[in-house]
């Protein structure tokens, strides 16, 4: 009797272990694939950025925070951060520097819905400082070389938007398929 319990308690505590090993090792391999996913996103999402110029900027309302307020902005991207240009009067940026919480959608038409794709961000935006306008600048110039061409207007500002979250929308995997981006 006393070898048979033993026998059940020792049974027990190997088929536990085979259970946390092989639990490890699904959750390592888990693990392990959304790293590499997150930086196959990272990536499509990098060169979704580069291939597309305008994103539709949603904001709230300065002074109706309840009313949405959406534009359409020519933006260039260092890394996963955005910039735009605007007068500082417009509303957008008037609505920024009251409410900084905005959120982009870049998409492209497409008249099959199973080959939908395209980018959603929630983040922040901030102005630019001076020192880091040239920097930007010189980012618009090479995407927009007509900006060269431009005079200087004291009333225009840049905004960076920093995401906090991004989804990548890519319907050839499933109809509303999207991956969400770590940030």
């Amino acid at each position: 009797m006393y070898n048979r319990e033993k026998s059940k308690s020792e049974n027990r505590a190997a088929a536990d272990r085979e259970r946390h090993t092989s639990a490890g090792v699904a959750e390592h391999r888990h693990h392990n694939k959304e790293e590499a996913m997150s930086r196959t996103s990272k990536d499509e999402v990098m060169e979704y950025l580069k291939g597309n110029q305008y994103a539709n900027l949603a904001t709230l309302n300065a002074d109706d925070p309840a009313q949405p307020h959406v534009s359409t902005v020519a933006y260039v991207n260092d890394g996963l951060d955005l910039y735009f240009v605007t007068n500082h009067k417009s509303q957008k940026f008037v609505n920024v520097s009251r409410n900084r919480k905005v959120a982009v959608s870049i998409d492209r038409d497409e008249s099959d819905w199973m080959k939908i794709t395209g980018i959603q961000i929630e983040g922040v935006a901030e102005p630019v400082s001076e020192a880091e306008a040239a920097k930007v600048f010189g980012l618009y110039a090479e995407k927009f070389p007509v900006i060269k061409n431009f005079p200087p207007n004291p009333d225009y500002r840049f905004s960076r938007i920093r995401p906090k979250k991004i989804w990548l929308l890519d319907y050839k995997k499933g109809f509303g398929h999207r991956d969400s981006i770590e940030v």
